[in-house]
C-alpha cells in the first residue's frame, strides 16, 4: 500500500485563519502557517529526491539501508539493528532487505555471534552504486539549500532541533 503523501499548495489565507483563532483561542496563526510551509517543503523535497533515487532504480528507505551498512567500519549490520537504527518495522526491513539482495546490493552473511540470525552486508555492487549515487546526491542537497546563507543554515538547523526536541518530549507523555 502506497503512503499517503500530504501537500498543501492552497494555503489558507490569514482571514480565514483569524477567524479560526477566534474561535480557537490557542491558535498561533504564523505557528499554523510556518508548519503548513515546513510541511509542504518536506514534501517538495521527498519528491526531489524520490527522482533522483529513481534515476538510480532505488528508493529513499533502500537508500537509506545502504547508507546506514555504508558507515560501518565492516559494511555490515543486523536486520534488527538496520530496522532500529533505519526507525521502520522488522517487516518493513524484511521486505527492505530482500528487495535490496535481489538487486544484488546487498548479501546475508552467516552471524558468527549468533548462529540463528544473520547479518546484512553491503555488497561491492552495492558500494559501487553508493560511490556512482553519492557526489550527485550531495549536490543535489547543496542545490537545494543553495539559496540559504551560512548564518540562514545555522538559524534553520537551532529552529528545527528545537521542534525535534518538542517532539520527541511529546512522544514520550504518550
Amino acid at each position: 500500500m502506497d503512503r499517503f503523501k500530504f501537500s498543501l499548495r492552497d494555503m489558507p489565507r490569514q482571514e480565514l485563519l483569524s477567524e479560526y483563532a477566534e474561535r480557537i483561542p490557542s491558535l498561533k496563526i504564523k505557528s499554523v502557517e510556518n508548519c503548513i510551509a515546513l510541511l509542504r517543503t518536506v514534501a517538495d523535497i521527498s519528491k526531489v529526491l524520490e527522482d533522483h533515487f529513481q534515476e538510480y532504480e532505488i528508493s529513499e528507505g533502500k537508500f537509506t539501508i545502504l547508507m546506514l551498512l555504508y558507515r560501518q567500519k565492516d559494511y555490515q549490520l543486523s536486520p534488527i539493528e538496520l530496522s532500529k537504527k533505519a526507525e521502520v518495522t522488522k517487516g518493513t526491513m524484511t521486505g527492505l532487505i530482500a528487495g535490496l539482495e535481489s538487486q544484488g546490493l546487498v548479501e546475508k552473511q552467516t552471524n558468527e555471534n549468533d548462529k540463528r540470525s544473520y547479518l546484512v552486508k553491503l555488497s561491492s555492487k552495492g558500494t559501487k552504486l553508493l560511490n556512482d549515487i553519492l557526489p550527485e546526491h550531495y549536490k543535489l542537497i547543496g542545490d537545494i539549500m543553495s539559496a540559504l546563507d551560512d548564518i540562514q543554515i545555522e538559524t534553520m538547523s537551532s529552529s528545527l532541533n528545537l521542534i525535534s526536541k518538542i517532539l520527541v518530549k511529546m512522544e514520550g507523555e504518550k
